[in-house]
């Protein structure tokens, strides 16, 4: 009786991931995910970028018959997932400031009404007291966090707003199932979640963070005009398009005008730019109008491109969460590709100048001093980290599965095949003037296997004939315009 109950409950899984996302079958790590929110465990999820973390909660809510909160903490990254739940007939909003008041009432009164499945909200909302009033009155069925790093003091992108999440659950009818997700987490991050959202007993799953498509390579010791043009040298050589971080705003509009002085279609993205330009900017990137956005950290989290194929740094980020995050944005897609960290000396002492300027701000805040110090010490760490990353003499996915505590890592080969120190890359030396040598010789795409490859056209090709538009299909694959319909034509030719 109970094999046949569980028979059932596959196939009723099977059944709606097919209907409402085209998917024959679950990625690894997100059906065992998907059954404990549906037998009412909270959950802490630790997913790699790319594999597949919104399904996990989406995909509950969409099945249960009452209303499901998400908590986000960009509007970019609302707009994306609720555009492609809406492209897949999933009634879904969002909730944020970018709304006009009428806006928020409309979308309120259709939450009240039931006629929203699905609303995804930044965590400040909790403080409204109309929105207060209303969840109150709903049976709220799970309670979704993404980028729940986000609570942790000891995380990389610590945000306070995150810790009124745990005092506003009592608030609700009733208590929801509360299930936090995020891609960068070290296990000391893991159970500061665990605490910071009040979870109760919840199922953890530590899902592999190795993504064996991602090739890393790390060059040392260049200098600001060297690092330039490596990086265009790499973008130039690898087809399709990437994302390029600078740590300071001054750079990446110098970047930016750099690479359209050599050719290469590119934009500059900073938070000092209006939401309208960085909007504009950031959606003209995804239908691959652009080659290349030269950012700094404020671009990425509300980004959903799966086929961006090469990510490099222009400088060192602070931390191994910030960098395997960013890094992460590549490759979503599955095929290769390439994440390149361009190092200066000079990149330490940044970094050095940032956290005292940190330490000082916490003291003129009236942090107490063993705060103070455990923060410092805790960013320094990272710190460090970043730099034995750079000069590693060993393998360098290894390094990064250790420091988030993957517990696959040792099962994997001492030589990942994967990064330069275990490829035995050699750096062309670099000359004034010298246009060969950039890291990846060959100019063929890389692709998938004919089978992979057929797979993924096919999903297309079906959204296709249940007469989506292309600008639909685009929004719900999470892939560009120009892409969507080279998979038509590859079929239809």
């Amino acid at each position: 009786m109970e094999k046949l109950k569980l028979n059932t409950k596959n196939k009723m899984l099977e059944r709606e991931l097919q209907k409402y996302f085209n998917f024959s079958e679950f990625r690894s790590g997100q059906k065992e995910v998907v059954e404990s929110i549906m037998a009412g465990k909270d959950v802490v999820a630790l997913m790699p970028t790319g594999g597949g973390k919104s399904l996990c909660f989406q995909l509950p809510a969409i099945i249960s018959e009452k209303v499901s909160i998400v908590i986000s903490p960009l509007i970019a990254l609302m707009q994306d997932q609720v555009d492609a739940l809406n492209a897949r007939g999933i009634s879904a909003v969002y909730i944020n400031s970018a709304l006009t008041p009428d806006e928020i009432d409309e979308r309120l009164y259709d939450i009240k009404t039931g006629k929203t499945k699905i609303v995804y909200i930044a965590p400040e909302r909790f403080a409204n007291r109309q929105f207060q009033k209303i969840f109150s009155e709903l049976d709220v069925y799970l309670l979704a966090v993404d980028e729940a790093h986000c609570v942790s003091q000891w995380g990389h992108d610590f945000r306070p707003d995150y810790l009124s999440i745990k005092d506003y659950i009592p608030m609700l009818k009733n208590r929801p199932i509360v299930a936090a997700f995020t891609a960068t987490a070290t296990p000391e991050v893991k159970d500061d979640i665990i605490e910071r959202l009040g979870l109760e007993d919840p199922d953890v799953y530590v899902r592999g963070f190795d993504r064996p498509n991602l090739k890393f390579f790390v060059r040392e010791n260049l200098r600001k005009m060297e690092r330039a043009k490596e990086a265009l040298r790499i973008a130039k050589s690898i087809e399709g398009s990437g994302i390029v971080y600078a740590i300071t705003r001054k750079e990446t509009e110098q970047l930016a005008k750099f690479f359209k002085e050599e050719g290469i279609r590119a934009a500059a993205y900073h938070a000092g730019m209006t939401n309208e330009r960085r909007s504009k900017i950031q959606n003209e990137f995804m239908e691959n109008k652009f080659k290349v956005i030269v950012a700094t950290i404020a671009f990425g989290m509300g980004v959903d491109k799966a086929d961006i194929r090469f990510v490099i740094h222009v400088g060192m980020p602070a931390s191994p969460e910030g960098y395997y995050q960013e890094a992460g944005r590549a490759g979503r897609d599955g095929e290769k590709s390439f994440c390149i960290l361009l190092h200066s000396k000079s990149d330490a002492s940044l970094h050095n100048f940032f956290i005292m300027s940190g330490k000082n701000e916490m003291i003129s805040q009236g942090k107490s001093w063993e705060d103070t110090k455990k923060a410092i010490d805790i960013r320094y760490g990272r710190l460090n980290k970043m730099k034995e990353y750079v000069s590693h003499s060993s393998c360098r996915r290894k390094l990064l599965l250790e420091y988030f505590g993957d517990p696959a890592v040792k099962n994997n080969a001492e030589n990942c095949g994967g990064c330069d120190v275990c490829m035995d890359f050699k750096w062309a030396k670099y000359s004034d003037g010298e246009e060969e040598g950039a890291m990846v010789k060959s100019k063929s795409k890389p692709r998938k296997s004919k089978a992979s490859e057929s797979m993924t056209i096919m999903e297309t090709v079906k959204l296709y004939q249940q007469k989506y538009s292309v600008e639909k299909i685009a929004k719900a694959r999470s892939l560009g315009i120009s892409t969507i319909y080279n998979h038509l034509t590859q079929w239809y030719a």
